[in-house]
């Protein structure tokens, strides 16, 4: 929901984001196309403190509606983010989009459905040998299947939810059968590897034979684009999932993807009038980034200014609400290495609302850890992407930034040996370095900060020399010397995690985690339980050495990207050198795996 390009946790105005900076790039691209489709591919309704406030609110019509409306969009698919205020407000919203809303995989039959599985669009194609010929579009569109499990707090059950590929092969052929001439899925997921139910499947249904093309999103990343180079039968560099023509456009409104399509008529069939068989001869793919404020005052500027004024003012007042103090420095600047200082602070609040939960249950007497990952730490948020709070009164905005997500705490069953499955699988966020080599990257570009959590309550080392191990193996593990209150961390101890719902439903694909194992998910959102406990003074801010630590290799060394404004903490790591500026804004810094 990045309408504007002001940053609410930062206060103030970033530069060329938010759909009113690229709206002069889509304008332009619909103009220099012979036909044109827009789309968005979820999660337009939350993910900035404006979109709570609009929904608090609940002002109708939507502000981002009457963009996708100005802008003429022509379909849109749901993310799960998209139902993060409930699904009344969600069929409230979409009443007033004119563009197709489409979902094959998700379903609320009750009162009515809030989006159709398939839509058809018809443009008429002006071709080469001067005829003008009706090309008749088929959209289906795709959510995590986990939606129902993520949300179910505040969904209730209101929303059923099936595996995207079956879904697609069930609707596919009735697409065809409707008249369509080209299939574009729109997926609010990327590519990866998996079996049922999975969370991204883009690279499976591109491979279904009807699929045309794919249009992609959740993921935060931006395709083509080199972060899926090692990925079987992805071609990253010109935008193709098993052959097939494919894009994800990044997020936070920073960017616009453009798929430019060729299509052909065979000659047998040019002028058939039942069956045209077009097919696409070419394409071009890319993404788009603007690299100026636009030059003056848009109709759509001027249609939201007034629209946005007040929840604007209230949501940078709301933020700007003290709501503690800390005596220290806190930031993420050295989180891909284990020092994000905010951390421990959140594994303290979820470990005391967990364990106040299951006081005089027979849990109580288990052990409790909490699971933390980091959100801002650089990735293609880009270098300002990182937590920065110097000491002094702590406001609403440093817990909104600290917390992105207020999703509800969950305490989940966990044996000695399924913690150690968890620490690996989080593990292969760091890639395998060869030892006594003193130039590699140290991180996995295939994994987001969020997706490597810690474990508090334990101590443990990673060795990036060793690959991560696949759970139930035998092979040599990278997480080694676990322990727990001081001892090595029995394979069948039990433990209670708290951890976030994400993670808990499968989210990431981290967990599979069975309901019986799911003893407790608080009322309330872990950034509402932040809050409080700063507010009430429960919780102290201070340091505390990070979980885990890397295992010495005294003869390797690797770099890695963080903020400019990291190297004034390097005063405290003495095996952290700056090792220059980099183009992208980021700078490098060399990490010595010293004893």
């Amino acid at each position: 929901m990045r309408l504007t390009s002001f940053d609410y946790l930062s206060d103030r105005t970033e530069a060329h984001q938010g759909l009113l900076a690229l709206a002069p790039l889509i304008s332009a691209a619909r103009s220099g196309g012979g036909a044109s489709l827009l789309c968005d591919t979820g999660d337009f309704l939350q993910g900035t403190p404006l979109a709570d406030e609009i929904a608090k609110r609940r002002t109708l019509p939507h502000p981002m509606i009457e963009a996708f409306n100005a802008l003429n969009y022509d379909a849109v698919t749901l993310g799960n983010h998209d139902f993060d205020y409930g699904l009344p407000y969600l069929r409230a919203v979409l009443g007033d989009l004119r563009a197709h809303v489409v979902s094959a995989n998700l379903q609320a039959d009750a009162p009515s459905p809030f989006a159709r599985p398939f839509t058809l669009v018809t443009r008429h194609i002006a071709c080469s040998d001067g005829l003008i010929r009706p090309l008749r579009i088929g959209i289906i569109g795709f959510g995590p299947p986990q939606i129902a499990e993520w949300g179910a707090g505040w969904l209730h059950g209101m929303v059923t939810t099936g595996d995207i590929v079956t879904a697609a092969r069930h609707w596919l052929p009735r697409i065809r059968a409707a008249g369509a001439d080209l299939i574009v899925a729109l997926c609010h997921g990327g590519p990866a590897t998996g079996a049922d139910r999975m969370e991204n499947a883009a690279l499976q249904l591109a491979a279904l034979p009807e699929v045309d093309a794919v249009l992609m999103g959740h993921m935060h990343e931006v395709f083509p684009g080199s972060g899926f180079a090692a990925m079987t039968d992805v071609d990253s560099r010109r935008g193709t999932l098993a052959g097939k023509p494919a894009m994800m456009a990044g997020a936070h409104g920073k960017d616009v993807g453009i798929l430019d399509l060729t299509l052909s008529v065979p000659a047998a069939r040019a002028d058939d009038g039942a069956d045209r068989n077009w097919q696409i001869s070419d394409y071009h793919c890319r993404v788009v980034r603007p690299m100026q404020a636009p030059a003056r005052p848009s109709v759509l500027s001027s249609l939201l200014a007034n629209r946005l004024a007040a929840p604007h003012r209230a949501t940078r007042d709301r933020l700007g609400q003290p709501i503690g103090h800390t005596p220290v420095a806190l930031n993420s600047h050295f989180a891909a290495i284990g020092g994000d200082s905010t951390g421990p602070l959140l594994a303290r609040v979820q470990i005391d609302a967990i364990g106040a939960a299951l006081a005089g249950t027979p849990y109580a007497s288990l052990p409790v850890l909490a699971a933390t990952a980091s959100f801002r730490a650089g990735g293609h948020g880009g270098p300002d992407n990182y937590i920065a709070i110097p000491p002094g009164p702590l406001h609403r905005r440093d817990c909104t930034a600290i917390v992105p997500f207020d999703n509800p705490v969950c305490a989940v069953l966990r044996r000695g040996r399924q913690i150690r499955d968890w620490l690996e699988r989080c593990s292969a966020a760091f890639a395998t370095l060869p030892p006594g080599k003193t130039d590699r990257a140290l991180l996995n570009p295939h994994l987001a900060s969020y997706q490597c959590d810690t474990l508090h309550g334990l101590h443990y080392r990673i060795d990036v020399t060793v690959p991560p191990a696949t759970a139930g193996t035998t092979q040599p593990r990278r997480v080694t010397d676990v322990t727990l209150q001081g001892q090595p961390l029995d394979d069948d101890a039990i433990c209670v995690v708290a951890t976030g719902s994400y993670r808990a439903h499968g989210g990431g694909g981290i967990l599979s985690i069975p309901p019986e194992d799911l003893i407790h998910t608080t009322r309330d959102g872990l950034r509402t339980l932040l809050i409080r406990a700063l507010q009430d003074g429960s919780h102290a801010v201070d340091t505390a050495p990070p979980p885990w630590s890397f295992t010495p290799r005294p003869d390797t060394i690797a770099h890695f990207p963080s903020s400019p404004a990291a190297r004034d903490g390097l005063a405290n790591l003495s095996h952290v050198s700056f090792a220059g500026l980099l183009d992208d804004g980021f700078a490098r810094y060399r990490i010595a795996f010293s004893p």
